[in-house]
């Protein structure tokens, strides 16, 4: 079992640490992976996944920059999100070439 004192004198453990809070957006599902830093900043993550059929069609990893709270870095990773969303969704298309399709 892990002492109060422990945890106080170990950053690993706090280090790295987040809640991810998940969204959706235009049939979208995104993660806020906002974690913290070393230095006690915040750093901005979003992983944007695009689910068709029962199953992940797509995922994109969005590192962005830091903030001194964490509030920022979660305004900023769903401002950022939605733009690609907006900017992408119609590029982002998952589909096989003609010539693997049986009925050609």
């Amino acid at each position: 079992m892990l002492s109060g004192a422990f945890l106080a004198k170990s950053p690993i453990l706090i280090v790295g640490a987040g809640v991810s809070q998940k969204h959706s957006y235009n049939g979208y599902a995104f993660d806020d992976d906002t974690e913290i830093t070393e230095d006690g900043r915040y750093r901005a993550r979003v992983i944007l996944k695009m689910v068709g059929d029962g199953r992940a069609r797509s995922q994109r990893f969005i590192d962005l920059e830091t903030f001194a709270n964490v509030d920022d870095a979660r305004q900023r990773v769903v401002a950022i999100a939605r733009a690609w969303i907006d900017e992408e969704q119609n590029n982002d298309k998952l589909a096989l070439p003609t010539s693997f399709s049986p009925w050609c």
